[in-house]
């Protein structure tokens, strides 16, 4: 087996906190490698349609544009509101194809597991000797092949983007809806580019009381101003109208206006929208012969039949953990994200993603030596996460590493 170099960092995920902990590791000197399940910016371009609430200036790493610009690249302008895919395509490419990167950032390559070389999850419990060995990780190329790597050093930057929440009350699958999920959307879908024709003419269930919803609703009344006959029946568990991720005086402008939007179209500005709040989906049918969709929905102890064309689930994301079950991490039980982090946001003043901090890296350790969940993925359930926050993290995660393993030895 080949030497595991003491410096030596592994990165799950090649969005922007993940290449931006990459070209900070970089510039300290870790022999760091990336591995991406699909293409760099994957998340990234698959919201690509849809505009950030926050500026370019908030969305760039530091580490990032040190390397970029190192070979000639030139920030765009800061106050711009960018998309999800000029965001990849101006930052998140580019920067996987630069020289120092380009062979270390490993596309279609996903981590299926990590663990310890030769340590359970249960051995040496809150002791040094599981520091002493290297991560196994268990890889996946796109054939299917598997490999063992090792690294003495892990990020997990993979995101909650891929793990949407289910549809049903209590955070568990509607009954059906495993066996209807393949044929529904989880995401912002893009109503009025790629997927216009699925939704054009067309009444649709929005499910989901949070700015992802609220954005897809927007667009389909947009879509219903274009095409006689769409419509949009929208779902939200919060009784009160208003979206649960409003912020009173909020900063950014875009979201306020979207918050303010939404309220309007919960209250009638527009017949397009029907609103069921206090509502939840109880169970999907699907009629094959009319291509439409049976709900039932609960609301309070009434249940209620809605016919629709499409449904679209935008009930927020929540952390897989099944890619590091084998090692020693310390969940809340509230958020499944890391306890001492979610503790911190608990029991923050705030819940305005421009006013929380990003806490250090005390909040982010666990159990588990050398390992650091960053991200949206540390953030699990709360919907508090800015990039510019992920990249303070990934600063405090690498200067507590680098103090830590590169040493004169390491080298």
């Amino acid at each position: 087996m080949p030497e595991v170099l003491a410096h030596s960092l592994a990165i799950i995920g090649a969005g922007p906190i993940g290449l931006e902990a990459a070209a900070a590791a970089l510039e300290l000197g870790f022999d760091v490698h990336v591995f991406e399940r699909g293409e760099v910016g994957a998340h990234t371009i698959a919201w690509g349609h849809v505009r950030m609430f926050t500026s370019w200036r908030m969305n760039l790493g530091p580490a990032s544009q040190r390397l970029l610009q190192k070979h000639g690249w030139a920030p765009p302008p800061g106050d711009d509101l960018p998309t999800g895919n000029e965001l990849a395509l101006r930052v998140l490419q580019p920067l996987a194809r630069t020289p120092e990167l380009k062979d270390r950032v490993h596309e279609h390559s996903q981590v299926v597991h990590v663990s310890r070389r030769g340590q359970l999850k249960a051995d040496h419990i809150g002791k040094s000797e599981r520091r002493d060995t290297p991560f196994r990780l268990l890889v996946r190329d796109a054939g299917g092949r598997e490999n063992f790597l090792h690294a003495f050093a892990l990020i997990d930057a993979s995101g909650t983007y891929g793990a949407p929440n289910h549809a049903g009350s209590g955070g568990i699958p509607a009954r059906n809806e495993l066996y209807l999920g393949p044929q529904l959307c989880y995401h912002v879908d893009d109503v009025l580019g790629l997927r216009r024709e699925r939704y054009a003419g067309k009444r649709t269930l929005v499910l989901g009381g949070g700015a992802s919803a609220a954005t897809s609703v927007h667009a389909l009344v947009q879509l219903a101003h274009e095409v006689p006959g769409t419509s949009v029946l929208w779902v939200t568990r919060r009784a009160e109208p208003g979206l649960t991720s409003a912020v009173a005086n909020d900063s950014l402008s875009s979201r306020a206006a979207l918050a303010a939007g939404s309220l309007a179209l919960q209250t009638g500005s527009d017949p397009a929208v029907t609103w069921a709040g206090g509502a939840v989906i109880d169970g999907l049918e699907y009629n094959s012969a009319t291509h439409r969709y049976r709900v039932q929905l609960m609301i309070g102890d009434q249940a209620r039949i809605e016919e629709v064309d499409q449904v679209l689930v935008n009930a927020g994301f929540g952390p897989d953990d099944s890619i590091y079950r084998e090692l020693q991490v310390h969940e809340c039980y509230g958020s499944r994200g890391p306890m001492k982090l979610s503790a911190a946001l608990l029991g923050a003043d705030t819940t305005d993603c421009t006013a929380v901090p990003a806490f250090g890296i005390d909040a982010l350790k666990n159990p588990e030596p050398d390992f650091y969940i960053v991200g949206a993925k540390s953030y699990a359930r709360y919907n508090s996460f800015l990039l510019q926050t992920g990249y303070q993290q990934v600063a405090d995660v690498l200067t507590g590493l680098a103090a830590d393993r590169l040493t004169p030895a390491a080298h």
